[in-house]
């Protein structure tokens, strides 16, 4: 129910285009009903055979009930149809609003395909919640209410009796088919969802599909997936079956029992004979009002789960601050970023424990470690894409939670080993960073990236597609275009994450010399593996199992026994074993 109040809360943008389709569609009802009740009046009143001026009105009633029925049905549908497409683009808005707030680390429990799904198969789904869900409700107890006053003003007995046959047949038998289909909605909600995660998965791994020999596996998933979903349509389909006949067989027994109800009146002299025909057809008009309410109970199961689906990620979503900080702190403080006793821990497992220390404005620090020992939440927890679990960071003198997200990230320039390329130009994946560059600007940060000579091959320059992902690019090229993107933003603060990785030897040392010239007198936080060119940095930190195990300048950590010793002495053995082979 609260799910339910969430979505109609949704209606307060257009109230009175709700209003005019409820009207419209009441009117269509009733129209329906009044052309039925005046060809029954009219039919028996001919038996009579009155002067045709005595039927006039009748007839000039049938044909205003036979045309303002269609034209009501036109505007009804015409006007649901619009609400319908205002509320799918407030819910998708809603859903990428939801998307962008969720935290880091909840967004890690996701595949793409369950995000597709999310996008089309839940937010779609909630497409059916006004035509088939909340307007026929609506309606139905609209006309159904003026129904039972008409009748009750000739037969009161048979007002009586339809009114219970239409509270029968609008929530009793809608009731017991819900029952019937046992969460069927739900259901084919997670398949479709599963099935658009494998699509997903297809069309991303068409490569390793391939080589691995996995087309009859993945065919055969799709296979069953669309077949489970059939198979529960197919479920659906004979409720729905059974469900018409017994709203038929509601309508004949009320007309039946209103018929019996009704004659007493007649033969009493209460009524005239002529009536009977125009209640009974009435009667029969009147149950169109609650023909809908099946499919609305059983879109509702479906509408509810998507909408608890969309719902439920807006309860995780981080609530901060709307509007970004446009100032800086006016402390005066230089010491831009500390981290003191920082903890955080992946799903109970702890990553980082205690984590201590500080980049004064203007130095460059190195944090060092082995895989997985936690160097990269170092960078998430910075960027507040996840919240340190216990001790503190600051920013610029500052508690971080107390300043804006999209400030924060709006003084960081972030080199990631695996940076997002959009489907689009060369030129708008870099202006990403920094949306008033000129073209002048981009050349000149690619030719600094080492990317002057690839850019000289593209036919289209800089409104080349560099595809998906980036695909068109290797991955050094790729990661050289992450950076020219960092240098066009050009913050205060540089964070790199093995911002070399995926390049040769002469490109890396190439692209190192660039990036400490562009980043001397700026803040740098630079994640490595690789102990290369260490004595450029001001501090070092190397982090094991989510501690730091040792920190200083790189030829004392040399002098020191432990993990940095160790690692530096096995690279320079390696190179010195590549530079023999060489020599040979």
């Amino acid at each position: 129910m609260n799910t339910l109040l969430q979505l109609t809360g949704y209606l307060k943008t257009c109230p009175w285009r709700v209003m005019a389709a409820v009207l419209l569609g009441s009117g269509t009802i009733l129209a329906g009903v009044g052309l039925l009740a005046t060809s029954g009046y009219l039919i028996s009143a001919s038996a009579l055979q009155p002067p045709i001026l005595d039927l006039m009105i009748i007839f000039v009633s049938v044909r205003f009930f036979g045309i303002s029925r269609a034209v009501l049905r036109y505007l009804e549908r015409l006007l649901s149809h619009d609400i319908t497409f205002r509320l799918l683009k407030q819910f998708r808005v809603t859903f990428f609003r939801v998307l962008n707030r969720l935290p880091a680390a909840y967004m890690q429990g996701f595949r793409s395909g369950s995000l597709l799904s999310s996008v089309t198969a839940d937010v779609d789904e909630l497409q059916n919640f006004y035509v088939r869900v909340f307007t026929p409700a609506v309606v139905a107890l609209v006309a159904s209410s003026f129904t039972i006053w008409f009748l009750y003003g000739f037969s009161p007995p048979a007002a009586w009796i339809t009114l219970v046959m239409l509270v029968i047949n609008g929530v009793g038998v809608p009731v017991i088919m819900r029952k019937l289909a046992g969460g069927l909605g739900q259901q084919q909600v997670d398949l479709r969802s599963r099935l658009h995660e494998s699509w997903v998965e297809q069309s991303q791994g068409a490569e390793e599909i391939r080589l691995f020999g996995l087309r009859n596996k993945k065919r055969n998933q799709v296979a069953y997936l669309s077949e489970k979903i059939g198979e529960l349509e197919i479920r659906q389909s004979k409720i729905t079956g059974l469900q018409d006949s017994l709203a038929n067989w509601m309508m004949y027994v009320a007309v039946f029992l209103s018929l019996i109800a009704t004659v007493p009146l007649i033969v009493t002299g209460e009524l005239a004979g002529v009536m009977l025909a125009m209640i009974l057809l009435a009667i029969m008009g009147s149950f169109e009002a609650t023909q809908n309410m099946g499919t609305a109970f059983q879109y509702h199961e479906a509408t509810e789960s998507a909408a608890e689906n969309l719902f439920g990620l807006e309860g995780k979503t981080n609530h901060g601050q709307e509007e970004p900080v446009t100032t800086r702190n006016g402390s005066g403080n230089d010491i831009p970023v500390t981290f003191s006793g920082v903890h955080f821990a992946y799903d109970g497992a702890t990553v980082l424990n205690n984590i201590d220390f500080t980049m004064e404005k203007g130095t460059h620090t190195a944090v060092v470690g082995p895989t997985g020992c936690g160097k990269s939440t170092l960078v998430n927890l910075l960027l507040r894409f996840y919240e340190p679990h216990g001790g503190r960071i600051l920013f610029n003198g500052r508690p971080i939670q107390d300043v804006d997200e999209a400030f924060i990230r709006s003084e960081i320039s972030v080199v990631d080993q695996e940076t997002y390329l959009f489907n689009d130009t060369l030129r708008n994946n870099l202006l990403m960073a920094r949306p008033d560059a000129n073209d002048q600007q981009i050349m000149d940060v690619l030719a600094q990236a080492a990317l002057e000579d690839w850019f000289n091959n593209q036919p289209d320059g800089l409104d080349t597609v560099i595809g998906e992902h980036g695909r068109s690019m290797s991955g050094g090229e790729r990661q050289r275009l992450a950076l020219s993107r960092a240098m066009l933003k050009n913050s205060d603060i540089w964070v790199l994450d093995e911002p070399t990785a995926n390049m040769d030897t002469i490109t890396e040392k190439q692209l190192l010399r660039t990036i400490r010239k562009f980043t001397r007198g700026k803040t740098v936080l630079w994640i490595t593996h690789r102990l290369v060119d260490m004595d450029h940095y001001d501090q070092i930190l190397v982090i094991s199992q989510g501690q730091v195990l040792q920190k200083g300048k790189h030829f004392t950590l040399a002098q020191q026994k432990g993990w940095y010793q160790t690692i530096l002495a096995l690279q320079q053995n390696i190179l010195l074993a590549d530079n023999g082979t060489q020599s040979k």
